[in-house]
């Protein structure tokens, strides 16, 4: 049995925070990180059977060395790193639904300037699995436009002696270009325009999004703060340096917004393709998506055996005791979601009827950060009784 879904609103400086009382390992985790200055603070999303658990911030938007330094809200916009796959997948996948693409298809099919030097045969369900082998490309991404950058993927050969399906390793952000192109020439629209029409806007989250420009942080009076290293001896954002990218546009790692926001997304995928009376994709889909696409194969990013849906990651604890970026001890075997790179987590617990998301505003490295993952996810099933 689980505790009961209480939902207590509690003000702490004038701020509304809901379940801290029946989160307090989750507590201890996020507030043990900021005295080890692996990060600052964080954002909590909870929900089980639809109900609101916990919808919190704790810490402050900065280091402590910085003067405009304030507390973190739970509405403050921050980035969310390759959790932003997931709304890359679900726009791919909504297209197929229509029938505007096939999983099957080719790339070069529909991008023929892709289909060159041994990637000829990589489908885009090889680019959603993570195994088309084209994981790696030297390129100054912040100098690129767009159509430099997917022409530049588009040009680069498949890695040695990898034959796309039969080897699987983590692909960072090549990948997700190209799918992010397949949409914009589907569908005549661009991924950040056609995830803010048929997804963000649906789900009414509208403090999200796949792009922000310099003048929306300047200007909006919005509350918007980024991610920190915190594994260097002064704590920098990279903030600054995304806004004077050339490209603000990257389907596998740009996606942003309040924490309790993707929650919804993810609410949306456990109601199996429906939110709140509005139908998405159909339950066939949503099934399709968050199933073992890939099953058993080694992850040579990771040097893991690592499962996958489409663009979802799958529980892998029976194939591995443990592994980089999992969803801790206790989730069932059919949890699926994402993570980002050291520093959010975003899954669905179907068997329990869960969602969790959170980010830390602080990246320590990938060792602490793996360390804090699996206390983070352990301590949130602990409060809720499902530690067994």
């Amino acid at each position: 049995m689980t505790k009961s879904a209480r939902l207590l609103k509690i003000k702490i400086n004038g701020r509304t925070m809901f379940g801290l009382d029946q989160f307090s390992n989750t507590q201890k985790v996020i507030r043990e990180g900021i005295e080890e200055k692996l990060h600052f603070g964080a954002q909590v999303y909870i929900s089980q059977n639809s109900k609101i658990l916990a919808d919190f911030a704790l810490g402050h938007n900065h280091p402590p060395a910085i003067d405009t330094n304030k507390e973190l809200s739970s509405d403050t916009i921050l980035p969310w790193m390759s959790c932003s796959k997931m709304l890359t997948a679900v726009a791919i996948a909504i297209l197929n639904e229509r029938r505007s693409l096939s999983y099957e298809q080719f790339v070069g099919d529909i991008l023929p300037a892709f289909s060159c030097n041994g990637k000829e045969e990589i489908s885009i369900k090889h680019l959603l699995t993570h195994t088309s082998g084209i994981r790696l490309l030297p390129l100054q991404w912040d100098k690129l436009s767009w159509e430099e950058t997917v022409a530049a993927i588009a040009k680069m050969p498949i890695e040695r002696d990898w034959t796309p399906g039969e080897k699987a390793g983590y692909h960072i952000g090549t990948s997700w270009l190209i799918l992010g192109e397949i949409v914009r020439l589907v569908d005549g629209r661009g991924i950040d325009q056609f995830l803010n029409e048929e997804i963000l806007a649906p789900l009414k989250m509208e403090h999200s999004g796949i792009s922000m420009t310099k003048d929306l942080y300047l200007n909006s009076g919005l509350d918007i703060s980024g991610l920190y290293r915190t594994d260097t001896q002064t704590p920098y954002s990279s903030l600054e340096k995304y806004f004077d990218s050339v490209n603000l546009v990257r389907p596998g790692a740009s996606g942003r917004g309040p924490i309790k926001e993707l929650g919804v997304f993810m609410e949306m995928l456990l109601n199996k393709g429906s939110y709140e009376g509005k139908r998405l994709m159909s339950e066939r889909t949503v099934e399709e998506i968050t199933s073992r696409q890939r099953q058993g194969l080694l992850d040579l990013t990771f040097n893991k055996t690592i499962d996958w849906g489409y663009g979802f990651m799958i529980d892998s604890k029976c194939h591995n005791r443990s592994y980089p970026y999992s969803f801790g001890t206790y989730c069932s075997e059919d949890t699926f979601g994402h993570n980002g790179n050291q520093s959010s987590a975003a899954y669905v617990d179907p068997e329990h009827d869960l969602v969790v998301c959170y980010v830390f505003n602080g990246m320590p490295g990938e060792y602490e950060h793996n360390k804090r993952l699996k206390a983070m996810n352990d301590a949130i099933y602990q409060d809720l009784d499902l530690d067994y």
